[in-house]
């Protein structure tokens, strides 16, 4: 596959997976947030993330909040509150990173980001099939925000929510579960449909992800 191609897919994937990828930001927050057992309501899955700002990974922008995530050692970034904000972020940061780090970097965030099993394994397959070796330059998708559609302390499902250079608007569907002291991603050992699809609009209920 031409290197100039196989790189729009991944970035195209990555995007998408993340749903709004342009929302990246780190915060710095305190560690007694992580001992404060996280409100299980429905309205919580609702409550943005707070002290939110922008940090670019590989040309795109991520969100960092006080949920999360406290540690970011490039490409990896860890510490996310187990609360549902934390959760979510959780999902964007490494659906993104995992999807446009470049050749050196990805081993990294397989191994840290990603929880362990055969969909990390089929995904470590195919990725070392594929080279990335610069960042995205030029319009790269912006995240928007998420909808948490189920929460639970040891696993929660995000839909992401991103606008592309074309105005359209793409919906990644991603599962992170809690694994050691951190939530990681867990890529479906078979997958059955895309996790990345198109819609018109994000829904009225979606989390959006601005400075505040």
């Amino acid at each position: 596959m031409h290197p100039s191609r196989t790189r729009r897919i991944a970035t195209s994937t990555a995007l998408a997976l993340t749903g709004p990828i342009a929302a990246g930001v780190v915060a710095c927050g305190s560690d007694d947030t992580r001992d404060v057992a996280p409100d299980h309501s429905v309205t919580a899955t609702t409550i943005a993330p707070t002290g939110v700002r922008w940090q670019p990974f590989q040309g795109v922008n991520l969100p960092v909040a006080h949920e999360g995530p406290r540690h970011i050692d490039e490409p990896v970034a860890t510490g996310f509150d187990r609360a549902p904000a934390g959760a979510a972020l959780a999902a964007i940061h490494a659906t993104v990173r995992m999807s446009i780090a470049t050749d050196n970097q990805w081993p990294a965030i397989g191994q840290r980001m990603l929880a362990p099993g055969s969909g990390r394994d089929a995904w470590a397959t195919a990725r070392a099939q594929i080279s990335i070796t610069a960042a995205i330059t030029k319009d790269p998708p912006k995240v928007l925000g998420y909808v948490i559609t189920r929460y639970t302390l040891d696993a929660t499902d995000v839909d992401i929510y991103s606008i592309h250079p074309d105005n359209s608007v793409t919906r990644n569907h991603t599962t992170v579960v809690w694994h050691g002291d951190d939530w990681r991603l867990q890529l479906p050992d078979n997958p059955t449909t895309a996790p990345v699809t198109d819609v018109g609009v994000p829904p009225p209920d979606v989390v959006t992800l601005t400075p505040r």
